[in-house]
Parts: structure tokens; sequence; C-alpha cells
């Protein structure tokens, strides 16, 4: 572990995306634990936020199944402008490392399966609509959405009625993988059916290397 805080010239934005159950949330904390224990000023973000009025309105109906496309589309938006002026921002502007778990991508691949919107118009109303920060790296946790719902619902016994169905996690997974070969962020793909250790070995390995590379 550093004693010493590590100085950089500038934030870095990483994002962890995949389908629900592919380890995305595991791995974002241990990322931060390791990166922290490298001594680098890391802020670790979630979307939707818990601070946002529309933030908690998503975690709150959400579960339930109780909101339209159209209104899970439009508190995601919402909630993202705020986290974008309020934390992101301002985090990046003070040289810190931000490690999100998902982002705009994550309403591309999840409304663009219930609107009549394809996820390139999603990702761009939010890159041109909100001024959302491009990433330095999206990683995209890969796993096949059988796998991804077994891991999902055996957490809590039950599903989120919203986002964990089948057929909706195998059209997200698809849009994913297509992300990572026509949208023009820069991705890495994550076999996420590896154990968690392996998965956080190699994506630490790839945000040491950016960091260093580019500072």
């Amino acid at each position: 572990m550093s004693n010493e805080t590590k100085i950089i010239t500038k934030g870095f934005l990483f994002v962890l995306e995949g389908i629900d159950g592919s380890g995305k949330t595991c791995a974002c904390k241990d990322l931060v634990k390791r990166l922290q224990d490298d001594g680098y000023d890391v802020v670790h973000l979630r979307e939707p936020t818990k601070e946002s009025q529309w933030g908690k309105e998503i975690r709150a109906k959400s579960p339930v199944g109780e909101l339209t496309p159209e209104e899970e589309l439009e508190l995601y938006t919402r909630d993202r402008e705020w986290h974008i002026a309020n934390r992101i921002q301002p985090a990046l502007e003070e040289g810190k490392v931000v490690l999100m778990d998902r982002y705009f991508f994550a309403s591309g691949a999840y409304q663009s399966t219930v609107l009549d919107l394809h996820w390139k118009e999603i990702l761009r109303r939010n890159r041109e609509g909100i001024s959302a920060p491009e990433p330095d790296i999206v990683f995209i946790l890969d796993v096949p959405a059988e796998i991804g719902l077994e891991r999902a619902t055996g957490r809590t016994g039950k599903a989120n009625l919203q986002f964990e169905k089948l057929d909706r996690l195998i059209k997200v997974r698809q849009n994913y993988l297509e992300m990572v070969e026509n949208d023009s962020a820069t991705f890495e793909l994550i076999d996420a059916k590896n154990s968690l250790d392996q998965v956080v070995d190699e994506i630490y390995d790839i945000i040491t290397d950016t960091i260093i590379l580019n500072t």
C-alpha cells in the first residue's frame, strides 16, 4: 500500500458497463480499493445516483416496474445531467481518477430495447444534449444473458421487474457488443465469465497503464 498520493496532471474517467449480473459492481469496488492502495485519488460513482431527486425516483420505482420507457429515459437523463455537473466534471477538473458503475452507454443499451430509438441516437443525445464527458475507456464486462440473470436474481432471490428479464438482457448484451464494434468511444471487451479476481486484474492493468502513458 502506498503512503503517498500519486499526483497526476489530468483527470481520468473509466466506466464499467455490462448486463445485470456481469459483476461490474463487485469489480468496481475491488478496483477502487486497489487503486487507492496504490495512492491514486479515486472517486467511485454509480448511476442512477442516490442523491438527485431523479435518481431517487428511479431507485424507488424501478424494482417494481412502475416506470414507462419514456419516464425511464427522461429520469436517467436528468439524473445524469445532475451527476455530471455536481460530481463527474468537478472530479475530473481536480485531476482525480473517476471510476463509474454505469454511464450513458447503459441508457443506450437498455432503453433502446423498449423505445423506438436506436442506441446510437440515445448516445448522441447524451453527448450533445447534456455534454456528457467522454470516458478514457469503457470496459464492457461481457457475459451471456442466462448467466447474468442467474447471478442477478441469485443475489436476492427476486428480479428487478424493470430490467432483469431474459429476453431484454439478450437484447441489451447485443447492444453493448454492437457499441464495441460501431461506436466512437474507446472500449475494452472483458470476458466476465472469468473469476472476479481475473476480471479485476485485467481491468486494473489496463487502467494503470493508461494513466501512466498519459501523465
